[in-house]
Formats: structure tokens, C-alpha cells, sequence
């Protein structure tokens, strides 16, 4: 299995690779993996992009062996995570697995959204450093979430990917075509076609 899964990840490299990455200061990366009834969604997505990371830092690629203890992590999954939907959250670095954990998936309503303007912001690698993230939402004020501006532009909300469905062009899903972060879920919606990619969302 793991050879397959690894090998399905290749054809989503390009799915992850970004124009530019600041790399300043990043020391950790972290996945963060949705696991339904024991099984890990998307787990191809999440291998090509730890092996996207891992070549933009100049790190050596730990995706094997991450891809590897994921495995090793659900088939071990303790009981009381077995059922529903849980996150497992990998922390790693430039020698390989820091860290392993699960916990129940809260989710968190949103009814609200501010949007901030922050052009400053760079996070296009999945990094536990979220300082300018956490900046952001210190500026929601009354609203739920953020939802984060640059250049005009959006870009995404300080947990998410955004999608916005256009009733004028035969009601399809559009997602900034330059999100803060390129995410494994919008990656499988775009190769599916049940999003599309747009430049020019304000």
C-alpha cells in the first residue's frame, strides 16, 4: 500500500508547488489529516505536498517515512478514535516525524467573516509558525473568522480554503486561483472539476 499511495503522489507534486515560498524561520511543517471511520481522506494529496515542502526548503524528503508512521499511526488508532471524524496532526521537520496526535473534530461554526487586507502575508507552506495568521484574526472583532485579503484579492479564511458558487456562469464553484495555502482538499476538488480556479476574485 504504501508504494501505491506513494506513487499516486507523485501525479499531485504540481498540485502544491508555489511561484515563491518564504522560508525564512520555518523549522516545522505540520499535516493535518481528516480520518473518517479509521480510514485517512486524501492521504496521496497530503504525501505529494509534505514532498513539494520538503523540496522548496532544500529539506531531504521525510514523505516516505511520514507516510510510513501514518500508516503504522492508524492501524495502532486508539479506540476511542476508531468512530467519526477525527484530525491527525503531524508535526515534522528537516530529519523527519516530531510528532504524531489525534483528536476529535470540533467543528467550528462560521456565520460571520471580516475581511483583512494583509498584502504582508506569506504562508504557502503549511507551517506551525502562524504569527501573521493569528495577527488577522486578532482583527475579526465581532465576526466568526477572517477572511483574508491581498492586493484586493481574496485568498482564504484563517483555517480554509473558500469557494464561491457563480449562479451567472451555470452555478459553478470558483476558488482564488492564489490561496495563502494550497490545500489537499481543494486540490482533489480541482482535479474533480467540482471547483474551477479564478485570478480575479475581490
Amino acid at each position: 500500500m504504501l508504494d501505491i499511495i506513494f506513487q499516486e503522489s507523485t501525479s499531485y507534486l504540481r498540485d502544491f508547488y508555489v511561484d515563491y515560498a518564504f522560508v525564512e524561520g520555518i523549522n516545522e511543517l505540520v499535516e493535518t489529516i481528516c480520518v473518517f471511520n479509521g480510514t485517512a481522506l486524501r492521504l496521496p494529496f497530503h504525501v505529494a505536498r509534505v514532498r513539494a515542502s520538503c523540496q522548496m526548503l532544500g529539506w531531504k524528503d521525510v514523505s516516505k517515512e511520514l507516510l510510513q508512521t501514518w500508516l503504522t499511526s492508524l492501524q495502532n488508532m486508539p479506540h476511542e478514535y476508531q468512530k467519526g471524524r477525527v484530525m491527525m496532526r503531524t508535526v515534522y521537520d528537516a530529519i523527519g516525524v516530531c510528532s504524531v496526535t489525534f483528536q476529535q473534530y470540533q467543528l467550528r461554526p462560521v456565520r460571520s467573516l471580516r475581511c483583512v487586507e494583509a498584502d504582508y502575508l506569506h504562508y504557502s507552506l503549511k507551517s506551525t509558525h502562524r504569527s501573521g495568521i493569528t495577527h488577522c484574526v486578532e482583527q475579526r472583532e465581532n465576526c466568526d473568522d477572517v477572511l483574508i485579503l491581498q492586493h484586493n484579492l481574496l485568498t482564504d479564511t484563517s483555517i480554509s480554503n473558500i469557494a464561491f458558487l457563480n449562479e451567472e456562469q451555470g452555478n459553478c464553484w470558483m476558488t482564488p486561483a492564489n490561496p495563502l495555502l494550497r490545500g489537499t482538499h481543494r486540490a482533489a476538488l480541482l482535479r474533480s472539476g467540482t471547483i474551477i480556479e479564478d485570478a480575479m476574485l475581490t
